[in-house]
C-alpha cells in the first residue's frame, strides 16, 4: 500500500493567525483611506450621476450638431484604424 503523508497542511492555529493578520491589514487599509463602506457607496453614486449628466450633455451636443459629430466620429475611427493597422 502507498504510504500516507504525515503533513496535512497548516494547523488551525496557523490559519487563525493568518486570519488575524489579514483582519489587521484590512483595518489599517480602512484607516488609511478614511472611507467606510457607506462613504464609498455615496462616492460611487455621485460618480455615476456625474457620468449620466456627461452622457446627457454629449447627446445634446450630437442632437444640436449632427453633421460635425458624425464627421468627428468618422475621423476618430479612421485614425484608430490606421494606428491598429500598423
Amino acid at each position: 500500500m502507498a504510504d500516507k503523508k504525515s503533513d496535512t497542511g497548516p494547523t488551525i492555529e496557523e490559519l487563525q493567525a493568518q486570519i488575524e493578520t489579514l483582519q489587521k491589514a484590512l483595518e489599517e487599509a480602512r484607516a488609511a483611506t478614511g472611507e467606510t463602506g457607506e462613504d464609498f457607496a455615496a462616492n460611487a453614486e455621485a460618480v455615476a450621476e456625474r457620468m449620466q449628466e456627461g452622457l446627457q450633455d454629449i447627446h445634446k451636443q450630437i442632437d444640436a450638431h449632427p453633421i460635425p459629430s458624425a464627421l468627428l466620429a468618422f475621423g476618430i475611427g479612421f485614425l484608430i484604424g490606421r494606428l491598429i493597422a500598423r
